[in-house]
């Protein structure tokens, strides 16, 4: 499941002032203001599922590790 894209359209649209008396250009700016914060904290709320799978190369690099050998054979006389 995705989250829903950031619509800044509909998110300046959905801002209601109750003050009286504002001139457009302070509409305007604290407009610009709210819909900047609403971006970024859509934004901070995380990626997508799709956005934390792994990428085909990710995958493909799984396979060419080496495997834990484990027992005696693995130390070596140096720490002693």
């Amino acid at each position: 499941m995705t989250a829903p894209a950031f619509d800044e359209r509909e998110a300046a649209a959905s801002i209601r002032f109750v003050t009286e008396g504002l001139t457009p250009e302070e509409v305007a700016a604290a407009t610009v203001v709210l819909t900047a914060a609403l971006r970024e904290q859509s934004f901070a709320a995380g990626p997508t599922v799709e956005q934390q799978a792994p990428s085909a190369w990710a995958r493909s690099a799984r396979s060419l590790r080496q495997p834990l050998v484990g027992g005696w054979c693995g130390f070596t006389a140096e720490g002693l």
